[in-house]
């Protein structure tokens, strides 16, 4: 297990530091966002899309946003985002089973 955190940290690390912001964000609103449902008293189903719906429109919203400021909207950015947004979705909904 200590050999997949660490080759999960170097993977990580060679990111670019606008990417590792991308991906946390997204995690951190499905997280946020799944905890939330559950506190209401969603299923784990409800959870998961709650969770994930979140994170996806957090992240569809920073790159239009990058698209109004002219910075334009890179596929690398969209790509940071599910993997942040799919890995807080499944996270919150193992964690409420």
């Amino acid at each position: 297990m200590k050999k997949l955190i660490q080759r999960i940290m170097l993977w990580l690390g060679s990111w670019p530091k606008d990417k590792v912001l991308h991906f946390t964000i997204c995690l951190i609103i499905s997280l946020l966002s799944g905890c939330i449902a559950r506190i209401c008293g969603a299923e784990w189903t409800g959870v998961m899309a709650a969770a994930w719906f979140a994170g996806f429109f957090a992240g569809v919203f920073k790159e239009v946003w990058d698209d109004i400021e002219s910075q334009g909207s890179e596929e690398s950015d969209w790509a940071a985002d599910i993997v942040g947004t799919t890995l807080g979705a499944i996270i919150v909904t193992i964690l409420t089973l």
